[in-house]
């Protein structure tokens, strides 16, 4: 029976080999599920892989692209589900992420679950982990606690599954605002976490190793990192929305300050009239 609540989304740009391993593991699911790929502007194989799979999955394709988060948004907006995971055509899930992080959404203060992901190195076909592991244990944490955490580091789409809603938010259609550098969508998969932290007291955290990232040189991540330039840019982009958070993030703080200030505008003005009504009254 598919569980209504929670959809995968697939959004992919020519990659039908890869395409083809995630939505395996897409439907090797504990739980099954709602499967959108959304594919804009693939020459490829893509079209013929898709249907192939008949109706386990939901295709939605159109001719021209206009950089992935247009294609993003179009599948999280078509999904069904409350609780969407954002699953990048050459990455994996394994058949219990659904179900181990799904359960946390339980509590409503969680805005969303991640689980640990490992490496698989393309050329070497070998597997690897980067770094340890973010918390000791699997559970709910206090979001208050490890701010710092998120905004340090950057958790992929594949590996974390939140509210329809809150993804929708984070899509800008181009640049944030007062932003001056963009690199092929880069920042909103960020964003994503960050919105979330100001919005929700608590996040879930499953320990074991759920998701593969697959590393390859089509790879906008890896390919950015191999090359001077465009790590600058890669970086600044990043940059661009951790300065963005923390503008939301202090904007009452601001808006507070104004109003103080405003206060004490009209109270001064409203004295002034007084005593200029209380002289022509004296006189």
């Amino acid at each position: 029976m598919i569980d209504n609540r929670i959809s995968t989304v697939i959004p992919t740009f020519n990659r039908e080999l890869y395409l083809k391993e995630a939505i395996f593991s897409c439907l090797n699911q504990t739980i099954e599920h709602e499967i959108i790929v959304c594919n804009h502007g693939s020459k490829d194989g893509t079209d013929v892989l898709v249907k192939s799979f008949g109706n386990k999955v939901r295709y939605l394709s159109r001719p021209n692209d206009h950089g992935p988060i247009f294609c993003w948004l179009e599948g999280v907006m078509e999904a069904k589900g409350e609780y969407i995971n954002l699953l990048f055509d050459d990455d994996l899930i394994k058949p219990k992420f659904i179900e181990d992080c799904i359960k946390y959404f339980d509590n409503k203060e969680v805005g969303f679950v991640f689980a640990e992901a490992e490496y698989i190195d393309e050329a070497t076909k070998k597997f690897y982990v980067q770094n340890s592991k973010a918390f000791p244990k699997s559970g709910i944490y206090n979001i208050s606690s490890y701010e710092s955490y998120f905004v340090q580091n950057l958790i992929s789409p594949t590996s974390f599954i939140m509210r329809k809603k809150d993804i929708i938010d984070s899509l800008f259609q181009g640049k944030l605002p007062f932003s001056k550098f963009e690199y092929k969508g880069v920042g909103p998969d960020k964003l994503m976490i960050l919105m979330c932290l100001l919005r929700y007291k608590k996040f879930g955290y499953v320990s074991d190793y759920l998701c593969t990232y697959r590393k390859h040189n089509n790879s906008i991540t890896i390919d950015a990192l191999n090359n001077e330039e465009k790590k600058k840019i890669f970086d600044k982009a990043y940059r661009e929305v951790v300065l963005y958070y923390y503008g939301l993030k202090h904007a009452k703080f601001f808006l507070f300050l104004f109003y103080i200030r405003d206060f004490f505008r009209r109270l001064k003005h409203r004295l002034f009239h007084r005593k200029v009504i209380i002289e022509k009254t004296l006189l």
